[in-house]
């Protein structure tokens, strides 16, 4: 996330708000991976930033 922030910082962007959230089980069984929990890699996210 830190670098995700600082990418946007770089880019001429402020009052940078990221909001994530956990994403559904049919989500992430979508991806059809089942060797590992995939909620623990990724978000759903809304990104607001001004520039």
């Amino acid at each position: 996330m830190d670098r995700l922030i600082e990418i946007l910082k770089n880019a001429g962007f402020v009052n940078i708000d990221i909001d994530t959230k956990d994403v559904t089980d049919e989500y992430a069984a979508k991806w059809g991976i089942t060797e590992v929990n995939l909620k623990d890699y990724i978000r759903s996210s809304t990104i607001t930033a001004f520039k």
